[in-house]
């Protein structure tokens, strides 16, 4: 008998630790339940497209002067200019690389944002001061849902922000004074 309540007991308590998700496990669960394929990125990349492919966009987007090298010969560089401030108070940068899968296809995307200006002695030009603009260009652009900050016991990286639609994921957090890094990545492993 004794037994019989020591096996109703560890069952209850498997039973209570697989039911408590967390906030961002049922976001990504409800998200992925919608089976919706979002594989759309930016300057016409999609998730699950050929390395060959992403490369030939890559050079045309370089051809035409686009997008230039970025900090690496692995990253490309996007300027956003502000028309209306041409002393370049408002423009920043945004320099991107791929990660592809074993079958040659991309799968995830680093993007790096920082102001033109930073230097490290104006906080005018931080990191922490450009975030809210990148994370509300990326919900105009994609649409969908929007951030949600989850706060990390993590002394390099306090928060992240995190916007899930359908199978595609962003994560946003301040790397440093002067890089913002936003990771996106396809959450559906069969692509």
């Amino acid at each position: 008998m004794k037994q019989f309540w020591v096996l109703i007991s560890l069952l209850h308590f498997s039973l209570t630790i697989l039911g408590c998700k967390s906030e961002y496990e049922k976001m990504v669960d409800r998200e992925l339940k919608k089976n919706v394929k979002e594989d759309s990125l930016f300057f016409n990349y999609r998730l699950g497209e050929s390395k060959d492919s992403y490369h030939e966009k890559s050079w045309d987007l370089n051809h035409n002067k686009i997008v230039v090298q970025g900090r690496s010969y692995t990253f490309m560089k996007y300027v956003f200019q502000d028309p209306k401030t041409p002393e370049k108070q408002n423009d920043f940068a945004m320099e991107y690389t791929c990660g592809f899968n074993k079958e040659r296809k991309l799968n995830n995307m680093k993007v790096i944002f920082s102001h033109v200006l930073w230097v490290p002695w104006n906080e005018d030009y931080h990191a922490s001061q450009l975030l809210p603009r990148v994370l509300d260009s990326i919900e105009r652009w994609y649409g969908g849902n929007e951030f949600v900050k989850y706060e990390l016991k993590n002394d390099t990286i306090p928060s992240i922000h995190v916007k899930v639609d359908g199978d595609r994921r962003f994560r946003a957090y301040v790397e440093n004074t002067q890089d913002i890094i936003v990771k996106i990545d396809d959450l559906d492993e069969s692509n």
